[in-house]
């Protein structure tokens, strides 16, 4: 064998590709290892795995690249005689050509099975015409449909010989074979497949003059569906039914598009009414937006179902958007043209376009019930009613006499709604110009009546941090902690996974060799996790878990040595000695001493680990202390009299507590009944515990000696007062770093930006901290803030990992915020990732007490104008509670957003439609501070007006009409007499100055 081994090496490495050499070569030597029994030819396998990739080694680093070609095609047809179907990694190189020649001296059970996953990497390079060729021959059983689905898209197309030449298209090769319309047609229907694409190839090739006319499959199923080659009923109707299969989005909009393609007539259309309006509960709009205009061609057809039209539409009104709204709105209006009795449900249903914010919409709405509904009409009255907070000013002009009004008013109202009807164009200086004339009647106005609908000013008293309804409950015996230990992987809150590590603390003297077996469950998750993931904060989970498992091992004297031998195949496995994996082969099994994130020298998880280490070696030593920082309130805090019992327990053991463990306990500290506190700390502690507390929880108090723990001092001053530097801290050799860099109070600059640099690159800042590696001569390796360095995001791509981050720093989350802006904060095309963490960062920040500095302001800040929907509605929601609580400088806010602007990083449009979702008419307190936001804001904006400033203007004038304010900032004043020389901003302008 060993010589065979080295036959195989000197052949691949020396073979090259010709048709000569695969005959006088490489069948010869298939057919002598075809000799061998299956047991000897896999003995190959490891070697064929290693010949395949071609290691280097630069300056230190070892790296891989694939082996040529020529070696591939040798290795892949030996290895298809060797391997087994989960083996056969290198069926890609295997060409068709090849494998006929090979199937005949060896065919494998698995072969079908193999063929028809479609969903593996490593299939073979087949298309459509070769696989039915293997059917004929009869080496495949079956073709999978999904298999079919994945490979007929291409069937047209013809490769060029020419690598660099354009491929042509030739749609009549689906007429090449009956059964290919006739059934795998339809497998396009039901799977998923590359069908768009390779539309798109082709149309590209008839657009450039490669083909004489359109050779795309959609174009040609549209020949055949007019020839007869196809069913044309069938295939409209498959096509309506491929929207309720949870295709992809873009497969999706394919075959809208396709619909359009077939040209459906009106009586096709009316025919297939029913199958249309179901697509309306698809989750994508194209479909949606498609079938609409079908049905606008139809709506003035007889034998057209309105009245279930209208019954259906209501549902689109909330996720559906403007164009299609705009095209019920069309439809409507040809349903009442046409049927007179339908205009009140119409009028009732349009009704629901004035929960969108936007102006012209509404607009439509009201002109459409001002013309066909029934002033006097109970039920409509009532419905508008319902919808008046929502309404714009101008909207509520045009159905004014459509509101319940006692007689002395009708008069002013109607002429209201007469001007409004009569003159579009200036109905927002009439209301104005109106509404100044009025002022004295306030108990009548309609803007009196907005604000009465609107909640009062909330209570800015503070909220309890620790409550009764977020209290962490701790395990109360053996039976829940084993119950909470098993799902240790599956917590979905940090707070879990603390409570359940303190709690093996607590539990481990108490447990037996029978508690033992019902832990091996998860101390064999654990191991798998660390054989599998790379996911740095799960991966280090599991690693504490495996070395608190080997607490047990060393005491494990049992016959079967379970836990033994659990370490022996997790530490072979991981060294590569389980050959048969080949997946693990540079890495090698670490103790948590020893444990650092893949891929990266980022440090953010070393105060964990070191708080880990130390609960093993607690354990180890027989040692039952409480963790000083697990926490008792949701989502991170502890209680300040919890915590000084806790000391307390220290203190009488005469034991030293962790230097991670009490600077976390510290910087978790909930800063509230503060007296009740100092009463207990004077009770329970003494000497420097008692000092650290008293200077933690008074004001009045300072750092006293002696100094036995300087990295708790430290933290307390943290936490006590960020902005201040304690002269007695300065000689602590933990204090190395600038002070800014532990509080997090940077100053920030717009990025410069990079010559040809990606539109993903565009940052909102980099900090000089980010540059980590400058510091690590001053960094002293004692603070947790000092290890806040994400030197790559890429292990920090979960928001799973961000989370137990941020609950480390619940009262000064800061340091952490800015790194997170540094690397996640990208206005160009963000990933996922980016995505994920920012939402998690703002809703920590949502969860905490502490008040928003400069960081999380800017944080909050550039939120408002990222690009994802959902990090935007978690910073409008942080804005609204930040206010309520007295926690946000909403004045900074404003000057923010304006820089924002000014630095050209996202569109103005993204702010302003979020104000209107989320922020607009919250409360009457809401809509006050809303105001002086917008004022700072528009105040710092750019003298050239920016794209989308009309709307946030159009937005603020009807800001201060439902508060009853109007324009006194003078440097808001002078740009809007700047910005009134412009067209487009004339009227708008013009009406906020009138007020």
């Amino acid at each position: 064998m060993e010589e065979l081994k080295k036959e195989l090496e000197k052949l691949s490495k020396a073979y090259v590709d010709t048709p000569e050499n695969e005959e006088k070569i490489l069948i010869p030597f298939i057919k002598r290892l075809l000799e061998l029994p299956m047991k000897d030819r896999r003995k190959l396998l490891p070697l064929i795995r290693e010949l395949q990739w071609i290691k280097g080694r630069f300056a230190g680093f070892s790296s891989e690249t694939t082996c040529s070609a020529a070696r591939a095609h040798f290795l892949s047809a030996v290895q298809f005689v060797c391997a087994n179907r989960r083996e056969m990694d290198m069926a890609y190189h295997v060409k068709f050509d090849m494998l006929c020649k090979l199937l005949p001296l060896y065919n494998p059970a698995w072969m079908t099975d193999f063929i028809n996953d479609d969903k593996t990497w490593f299939n073979f390079d087949l298309n459509y015409e070769e696989l039915m060729q293997l059917m004929d021959m009869g080496y495949l059983k079956e073709i999978a449909p999904s298999r079919i689905a994945h490979v007929l898209p291409w069937i047209t197309r013809i490769r060029n010989k020419n690598p660099k030449g354009d491929d042509t298209f030739n749609s009549e090769l689906l007429l090449k074979r009956d059964i290919t319309l006739k059934e795998h047609i339809w497998t396009l229907f039901e799977h998923e497949s590359i069908i768009g694409y390779q539309d798109d190839c082709a149309k590209n090739a008839y657009k450039k003059g490669i083909t004489i006319r359109d050779e795309s499959i959609s174009a040609a199923l549209y020949r055949f569906s007019l020839d007869g080659h196809l069913d044309r009923e069938r295939l409209l109707r498959t096509t309506l039914a491929t929207f309720h299969r949870s295709f992809k989005k873009d497969m999706a909009g394919w075959f809208a598009r396709f619909f359009e393609t077939l040209q459906p007539t009106a009586k096709e259309l009316l025919s297939l009414q029913e199958e249309i309006m179901q697509t309306f509960t698809s989750s994508y709009t194209k479909p949606v937006n498609i079938m609409l205009q079908q049905l606008k061609s139809i709506a003035d057809e007889e034998g057209f179902r309105y009245q279930e039209f209208i019954e259906r539409a209501t549902t689109l009104f909330f996720s559906s958007p403007k164009n299609s709204l705009l095209t019920i709105y069309s439809i409507f209006e040809k349903i009442v043209a046409q049927h007179p009795e339908m205009k009140e449900p119409c009028c009732i249903t349009l009704c629901q376009l004035f929960l969108k914010k936007d102006e012209s919409l509404q607009k439509k709405a009201a002109n459409f019930i001002s013309k066909y509904g029934d002033a006097s009409s109970s039920n409509l009255q009532e419905t508008l009613q319902s919808y008046q907070p929502e309404m714009f000013q101008s909207v509520q002009a045009i159905l004014a006499s459509f509101k319940p009004q006692s007689i002395d008013s009708q008069s002013t109202e109607l002429h209201l709604a007469e001007e409004a009807n009569a003159t579009d164009t200036s109905v927002t200086e009439d209301i104005l110009h109106t509404e100044g004339k009025n002022t004295e009647r306030n108990s009548t106005d309609e803007n009196s009546t907005d604000n009465s609908l609107l909640s009062e000013e909330p209570s800015l008293e503070a909220i309890r941090i620790c409550r009764e309804d977020n209290r962490i409950p701790f395990p109360a015996n053996k039976e829940d902690f084993l119950f909470q230990l098993s799902r240790l992987f599956d917590m979905e809150e940090n707070w879990e996974i603390e409570t359940t590590i303190a709690a093996i603390i607590a539990f481990h003297p108490q447990l037996d060799k029978e508690d033992l077996n019902r832990m091996e469950p998860i101390f064999q998750r654990a191991a798998n996790i660390v054989a599998n993931s790379w996911e740095p904060y799960e991966d280090l989970l599991a690693t504490f878990l495996l070395e608190y498992q080997r607490l047990w091992a060393q005491t494990d004297n049992s016959n079967t040595g379970v836990l033994r031998n659990m370490f022996t195949r997790l530490e072979e496995k991981l060294k590569g000695i389980d050959k048969n994996r080949g997946a693990y082969d540079e890495r090698s099994f670490k103790r948590l001493a020893d444990w650092k994130p893949g891929y990266s020298n980022a440090t953010c998880f070393t105060p964990i680990q070191q708080l880990w280490l130390s609960v093993i070696h607690q354990i180890k030593g027989g040692n039952s202390l409480p963790l000083l920082s697990t926490p008792t309130h949701t989502p991170a805090y502890l209680q300040a009299t919890e915590l000084i019992r806790r000391l307390a327990v220290y203190q009488e053991a005469g034991k030293k507590p962790c230097s991670w463990d009490f600077q976390l306990a510290i910087a978790r500290c909930a800063l509230e009944d503060k007296e009740e506190a100092i009463v207990t700390a004077r009770q329970l502690l003494q000497d420097e515990y008692l000092h650290l507390c008293l200077f933690l929880l008074d004001e009045n108090i300072q750092p006293e000696p002696p100094y036995n723990h300087p990295t708790a001092w430290v933290a307390a001053g943290l936490v006590k007062a960020p902005e201040t530097e304690f002269a007695a801290f300065k000689s602590f050799s933990c204090n190395t770093l600038p002070h800014n860099h532990l509080t997090g109070d940077y100053e920030w600059k717009e990025v410069k930006p990079k010559e040809n640099s990606y539109e993903t690159d565009r940052r909102l800042l980099q900090l000089d901290f980010h540059k980590w590696h400058k510091y690590i001569e001053r960094n002293s390796h004692q603070l947790w803030q000092e290890h806040l360095i994400i030197n790559s995001k890429y292990n920090m791509d979960d928001s799973r990992y961000m989370e137990p981050l941020l609950c480390c720093y619940p009262n000064r989350p800061e340091p952490l915020i800015a790194q997170i802006i540094s690397n996640y904060m990208a206005f160009g095309s963000p990933q996922e990732d980016s995505k994920r963490t920012l939402a998690c960062a703002l809703r920590m920040l949502l969860s905490f007490h502490c008040p928003l500095k400069e960081m999380s302001l800017l944080l909050l800040s550039g939120s408002l104008l990222f690009v994802d929907k959902t990090v935007r509605s978690y910073a409008a929601e942080l804005w609204v509670e930040g206010l309520s609580t007295g926690r946000i400088n909403n004045h900074r806010v404003g000057e923010i957003l304006a820089r924002l602007i000014n630095m050209e990083l996202a569109p103005l449009k993204r702010f302003t439609t979020q104000v209107y979702e989320s922020m607009y008419k919250r409360s009457a307190f809401h809509n006050r501070q809303l105001e002086e936001l917008l004022t700072v804001f528009i105040s710092g904006l750019p003298d050239k007006p920016v794209t989308g400033l009309k709307q946030l203007l159009e937005l603020y004038l009807e800001l201060l009409t439902i508060n009853r304010s109007k324009v006194t900032n003078e440097q808001l004043l002078q740009r809007l007499q700047e910005w009134a020389t412009n067209s487009n901003l004339k009227k708008v302008t013009t009406s906020l100055n009138k007020l």
